[in-house]
């Protein structure tokens, strides 16, 4: 039964947030781009207004020296000035180098402004435009007030001083009314955006929501259930891959706990089975004969011994998993450590009716777990011993080259079909399963010969075919500075399974 969906929050929903954050950035987007075209506009529209004061003063003055200091025509002319014929109302004031007053409009005279300052006038007689906001005492809005100097066309000096007066209603009707159209626009713009922008949202993260459903059918029992992927190759089509491959993995590993339960409890039971029906028949036959007293109790202590070795293996097994097995790492002969391991297998091979071969070792120090090292070694050999028929051999070469050193046990027994290959590493797996019951192994021995091999940095390779024997290499890395084997003996290849 999947688990109930859980209740998140809407102002919590991942819909929500990127509708927010998304809505937040083009506010800020938008208020900035206002403000910049804001402040642009009305800087384009100053720059407008003293280009259209130049043409009007040069049109003025360029009228001035036409009538030749005639100020009694230049004031009526100036006089007939009217506020409503232009779109911006100008006023001027012709001034002598001395600040004299020549002639002005109506609106100087009217307002009373004051007189030119002394550096205004010191500024336009060396050549010097001025601009700045004043305010009439009978008007709304204020007056942008130029300070420019008119030169003589003949002598280029500096003849007069004009004052211009525009009136910057207009100006700010324009600007005013630009402000009104941003702030009116920008809120109308983000509630488009935030409906726009959850839509979005919502069909983005809808494979999300898929897949939180079809996540929450999948169970223990239903590991074999998949994510559907969109092949779209986006990122939610990559976790859909990554969530599939995670629930292989957990489905792979709750088969192998299933089926390494099942194993250990077939490998358990079977001595206890031994165990129980040789103590029925002891009892049910009545005797009292001490012999098969003994011989009952021996097959137990056997069997004892058989369960103890399994439940040792397992415990390792689990450690190393948990990875809280700690392998000692310290230099050490591997020659010698072969050697050693050969003599030992040398009389199991004899008792077993075997030929053990293998000459000297190339002298050759690894670094390693010795205890660790000689039990991955005596499985291998174990597992040769077992599964080579009587009259047969089993031979240990060993060849040191730059990088690593491979240690090779052949043999010429059943051999492993290649189907069998990977399968032979894997817990409780037996190619023949009742000759390996005969011979007591339960399937660990290969499976702690590779742990032992990859927790020192190596490898274990198989090379095997029914009939033809097995050649199991491990395969272990040198040191990084191995200064004592610069005279060692000449490598020795591995030999090829004995025909």
């Amino acid at each position: 039964m999947s688990s109930p969906r859980p209740k998140v929050a809407f102002f919590r929903r991942a819909r929500f947030r990127l509708t927010f954050y998304y809505t937040a950035i083009q506010l800020l987007c938008l208020s900035a781009l206002a403000a910049f075209l804001y402040a642009r506009a009305e800087r384009s529209m100053f720059q407008e207004l003293e280009k259209f004061i130049r043409d009007d003063v040069s049109d003025l003055m360029a009228r001035v020296y036409e009538l030749k200091d005639d100020w009694q025509t230049i004031q009526a002319r100036l006089d007939t000035e009217s506020r409503g014929e232009r779109f911006y109302e100008l006023s001027f004031r012709l001034l002598d180098p001395q600040g004299k007053m020549l002639a002005c409009s109506r609106t100087f005279r009217e307002a009373k402004t004051k007189p030119i300052t002394e550096t205004q006038l010191h500024d336009a007689l060396d050549g010097e435009a001025q601009e700045e906001i004043v305010r009439l005492p009978d008007r709304a809005h204020p007056h942008l007030l130029l300070t420019r100097p008119s030169y003589d066309p003949q002598t280029k000096k500096v003849r007069y001083v004009v004052q211009t007066l525009a009136y910057l209603e207009p100006l700010e009707k324009l600007t005013r009314r630009l402000r009104t159209n941003i702030f009116s626009a920008i809120p109308l713009f983000i509630l488009l955006t935030w409906f726009a922008g959850y839509a979005l949202a919502r069909k983005v993260l809808k494979p999300i929501g898929m897949i939180s459903r079809t996540a929450r059918q999948i169970t223990s029992t239903s590991l074999n259930e998949r994510l559907v992927r969109s092949k779209s190759g986006d990122e939610f089509d990559m976790l859909s891959a990554t969530l599939n491959d995670m629930i292989r993995r957990l489905e792979e590993s709750f088969t192998l706990t299933r089926q390494f339960a099942a194993d250990a409890a077939h490998e358990l039971r079977t001595p206890l089975t031994i165990m129980r029906g040789e103590a029925e028949v002891l009892l049910r036959s009545g005797t009292r004969d001490p012999a098969a007293y003994q011989a009952v109790l021996e097959s137990t202590i056997r069997e004892y011994d058989r369960m103890i070795h399994i439940i040792t293996q397992l415990l390792l097994l689990a450690q190393a998993d948990a990875g809280t097995v700690k392998l000692g790492s310290e230099p050490l002969r591997l020659d010698e450590l072969l050697a050693e391991v050969g003599e030992t297998f040398k009389i199991v091979a004899e008792h077993e009716r075997l030929t053990m071969e293998f000459d000297s070792f190339p002298e050759v120090v690894v670094n390693g777990d010795r205890a660790r090292l000689h039990e991955l070694f005596a499985n291998i050999l174990d597992n040769a011993v077992k599964y080579t028929p009587p009259g047969g051999r089993v031979a240990i070469a060993c060849a040191v080259g730059q990088d690593d050193v491979r240690v090779a046990i052949a043999d010429t027994g059943i051999g492993i079909a290649p189907e069998h290959h990977e399968k032979v590493f894997g817990r409780f797996y037996r190619v023949e399963s009742s000759r390996s019951r005969e011979t007591g192994g339960a399937g660990l021995g290969l499976s702690i010969a590779r742990w032992i091999a990859r927790a020192h940095g190596g490898r274990i390779e198989l090379q095997s075919a029914p009939g033809a024997g097995s050649t199991f290499t491990v395969v272990l890395p040198l040191p990084v500075a191995l200064e004592s084997q610069a005279a060692t003996e000449p490598a020795k290849r591995p030999p090829s399974p004995p025909a």
